[in-house]
C-alpha cells in the first residue's frame, strides 16, 4: 500500500498543472443551485393523497385531500373519523352529493379512487348533516375547500345556489339543505381535521 502511495504522489508531481486542470474539469459535474433543488423537492413533496370522485350529474372530477377529510377511506387504524361516505358540493355544476370509497357504501361508484395530487386551497368539514330519518345515527360529513375566493365568510352565498336535490346519508336517508342557509349572519363552526387526533382503535 505504502508503494502504491509513493507512486501515486510522484504521478500527481510529475503532471503538468495545464493538464491537472483540464483532468477536474472533465471529472467535475454541475452542481445544481440550491433553489433549483428546493423547487423540485417541493413539488414531489407536494403531492398527497386525494380522493378522486366524480359528480353524480356533469361527471367532473372532484378532488379533495384524505388526511383533510379525517383519512375515512383508510385503515382502522388512521382514521380520524368514522364515516362509510362523505358529501361535498361539485363546483363546476353546483350538485352537492354523497361519495365513498367503501364498496357498497352510498355513493360508491367504480371510477372514484385515489390519486397522487397538488394540494389547492384548504378543504375543512362544513357541517355534519342530519337526514329526515328522525332514529337514523349517521349523519353526512359534509366537505368544502375554501380559496381566496370562497371562505367561510361568505359559505352562505354560495350554498343557497347550490343544488340539494338527493343528498344522502351513509345509509340512504334523503337529507334536506341545511337550516343555517336560512339563519342570520355568516356560518360558523367548519373544523379543519388535519389537526385532529387519530381515533383509538376499538
Amino acid at each position: 500500500m505504502n508503494i502504491l502511495r509513493s507512486v501515486t504522489e510522484q504521478l500527481h508531481i510529475f503532471t503538468s498543472p495545464d493538464h491537472a486542470q483540464a483532468n477536474v474539469g472533465q471529472s467535475s459535474s454541475p452542481v445544481p443551485e440550491p433553489e433549483a433543488a428546493h423547487r423540485a423537492f417541493s413539488r414531489i413533496e407536494a403531492e398527497i393523497p386525494h380522493c378522486c370522485f366524480f359528480c353524480a350529474w356533469c361527471a367532473s372530477p372532484i378532488l379533495l385531500p384524505h388526511e383533510s377529510l379525517g383519512m375515512p377511506f383508510g385503515g382502522p387504524l388512521i382514521r380520524k373519523i368514522d364515516a362509510r361516505s362523505i358529501g361535498t358540493v361539485c363546483l363546476a355544476c353546483g350538485h352537492v352529493g354523497t361519495y365513498s370509497l367503501f364498496r357498497g357504501g352510498q355513493g360508491y361508484n367504480t371510477r372514484h379512487k385515489f390519486v397522487s395530487s397538488h394540494s389547492a386551497g384548504t378543504t375543512v368539514l362544513l357541517d355534519q348533516l342530519d337526514c329526515m330519518e328522525p332514529t337514523c345515527v349517521f349523519p353526512l360529513p359534509f366537505f368544502v375547500t375554501f380559496d381566496e375566493k370562497f371562505s367561510e365568510a361568505h359559505v352562505k352565498e354560495f350554498a343557497v345556489r347550490w343544488i340539494w336535490d338527493d343528498l344522502a346519508c351513509p345509509v340512504g336517508h334523503l337529507i334536506q339543505a341545511p337550516k343555517w342557509l336560512n339563519e342570520p349572519g355568516p356560518h360558523r363552526g367548519t373544523l379543519d381535521l388535519t389537526h385532529l387526533a387519530i381515533r383509538p382503535h376499538r
